[in-house]
């Protein structure tokens, strides 16, 4: 058991499989997770937990070069964009339409499946490197 960090065991192997450029999908609870896309369902009830949430535990153990969301999300994407560069504070943010976004994440690792009802909520994050 680890004393600090992500404790989820499935997540925390998936950090460790993941190499420079690879994605890994936060997603909200109504994404259609990619068919051969390994998830890892966190989901507890509704807004239980938030994307955010989930991010600002990856931050803690991956170095996260680039991050994606869908520009459609509302109240405004450049709201969106501050709250996440927030997060991600070294990371490049590339907004696109979210059928952009779904195509995108057939290429994923895994995505980890979150309870938040925020409506095009999903943040696809891409690995740095660690030096």
């Amino acid at each position: 058991m680890k004393y600090t960090g992500i404790i989820n065991r499935d997540i925390s192997a998936m950090v460790a499989r993941t190499g420079h450029f690879d994605r890994i999908v936060v997603s909200d609870a109504g994404f259609p997770i990619p068919a051969g896309v390994p998830c890892i369902d966190l989901s507890m009830g509704p807004n239980l937990p938030k994307v955010t949430d989930v991010l600002k535990m990856l931050t803690l153990e991956l170095p996260i070069e680039q991050f994606w969301f869908a520009n459609e999300i509302q109240p405004s994407a450049d709201g969106r964009a501050k709250e996440l560069s927030a997060i991600m504070t070294k990371a490049e943010c590339i907004p696109l339409p979210h059928a952009e976004f779904k195509k995108l994440a057939y290429g994923a690792v895994g995505v980890i499946r979150t309870g938040d009802y925020l409506a095009w909520g999903n943040v696809m994050v891409a690995s740095g490197v660690a030096y």
